[in-house]
């Protein structure tokens, strides 16, 4: 990416002449940021005061989600419980399908192909799967592929499951074997439900297999819901994109042939992740209750639960600079003891800049001009990987050169998790008045007159 005109000029000037000191003067004065009688001096400053905060993780998409995850994170005297159930909804194997009228359905199962584990994988957990309720107003609807489902949405459901599997165990397993065939090692919920059978057998030869649309008005889907949230202490990651493996699979014979298999693919567009957090007793809901926004720890989790939000007013009284290098950088509070182990903290976080009118964070300028999250060439300029130190890093040098020009008004930033709605690690970071591990703003710039 070309560097803009000011920067060009500006990086001309400097390789005849620059001067760098170093300093540690406050930057909320900006008329002293370099002495009136220099036109061009290199200065540096960490000397910020950032407030920062944990907020609930709101209005989250979890539509189209690649890997989805199923389970719970229970009891935990710091993270408190959190959920993770699946509205998983099927397209038609093809418009117009229909059964043989000599086709015998032997086994129907709900499968997606193992991906992970987080968590104490010696825990088990059980699960049922209720149909949702296609004649409800509130149904999944979603065939133009325009409408946004969030981690909170609740759709209605049938009176009764329709098939339950019980212990079942966090840690994933070889291969199975289907008809004879190794097929690769997934989780496997079988549905014995005679009438739920019968409806897709009966339905082919009706209109209702004319179409997804049709297919999804009759059938609109199932819930699987996880039924031990307090004894279950890992999430399963799983693949909802897996065209050979992801979906309900059933298996047939006809009068003339044996061994048929048969796959309603997973919907993406109308598959919704489900989340529910209780805090009640844990060191989220107190840090959020009594937060003064001034807090020495922040706290953030995957699968839409918190995320910490900053504020750093001395920003708002840069004036004339240029920003030669600007990071943010926050440090994990129990490094190194959580290196590893069962609740390891994430690879990477993410940084954007809040919103008021909207309370969402949005993309910085560095994020999308270089990341590993966009995969360009320059993916390790935005940071936000973690440390061998335990610290994460950003360069907002881009974002912030913005603000000051007058691009973007100083309201703060989202510290998160990195595809939050989807991963379920969790770390406590410093804050901004931490004693040995507050997060530190360090802006290195040249004053222009």
């Amino acid at each position: 990416m070309k560097l803009s005109n000011w920067k060009n000029s500006f990086l001309g000037l400097a390789s005849a002449l620059f001067l760098f000191t170093a300093c540690n003067q406050n930057p909320y004065l900006a008329t002293h940021l370099a002495p009136s009688t220099d036109n061009l001096i290199g200065s540096q400053t960490d000397s910020f005061h950032i407030y920062a905060k944990t907020v609930y993780h709101d209005s989250l998409p979890t539509i189209n989600l690649a890997t989805p995850v199923l389970g719970a994170l229970s009891n935990n005297p710091v993270y408190g419980t959190s959920v993770a159930t699946l509205y998983a909804q099927f397209n038609l194997p093809e418009n117009q399908f229909s059964f043989d009228s000599t086709s015998v359905i032997d086994s129907v199962f709900i499968c997606f192909p193992y991906l992970g584990t987080y968590g104490d994988t010696l825990t088990k957990m059980n699960l049922s799967v209720t149909m949702l309720d296609a004649g409800s107003a509130n149904r999944i609807n979603n065939e133009s592929n325009t409408v946004v489902y969030y981690a909170n949405d609740v759709f209605p459901l049938k009176s009764t499951p329709i098939a339950y599997l019980n212990n079942v165990s966090m840690k994933l397993k070889d291969s199975v074997v289907a008809y004879g065939v190794k097929e690769t090692p997934q989780l496997r919920i079988p549905i014995k439900n005679n009438s739920f059978i019968q409806m897709l057998k009966n339905q082919s030869s009706s209109g209702a297999y004319a179409d997804n649309p049709s297919f999804h008005s009759f059938f609109n889907g199932v819930y699987i819901n996880v039924t031990t949230p307090s004894t279950t202490n890992a999430l399963m990651q799983i693949a909802a994109n897996d065209a050979a493996n992801s979906g309900l699979k059933v298996y047939y014979h006809t009068s003339s042939a044996d061994s048929l298999t048969l796959l309603y693919g997973i919907n993406a567009n109308g598959t919704v992740s489900h989340y529910t957090h209780n805090y009640i007793g844990s060191k989220i809901l107190q840090a959020i209750n009594t937060s003064t926004g001034n807090d020495s720890l922040v706290y953030v989790t995957g699968c839409a639960g918190v995320k910490g939000k900053l504020t750093i007013p001395g920003l708002s009284k840069l004036k004339n600079i240029i920003i030669n290098s600007a990071t943010l950088t926050f440090k994990d509070i129990n490094y190194p003891k959580d290196t590893t182990g069962l609740f390891g903290p994430p690879t990477n976080l993410l940084l954007t800049r809040y919103d008021s009118s909207s309370n969402l964070g949005y993309a910085i300028d560095d994020l999308i001009e270089g990341s590993p999250i966009y995969g360009l060439a320059s993916s390790s300029y935005y940071g936000g990987i973690r440390g061998t130190d335990g610290s994460y890093t950003f360069n907002i040098a881009r974002y912030l050169q913005k603000l000051i020009n007058g691009t973007y008004s100083n309201k703060g930033f989202f510290v998160e998790m990195y595809n939050a709605a989807q991963r379920p690690y969790q770390v406590v970071l410093g804050g901004g008045n931490n004693f040995s591990k507050k997060i530190k703003l360090k802006i290195v710039y040249t004053k222009i007159h």
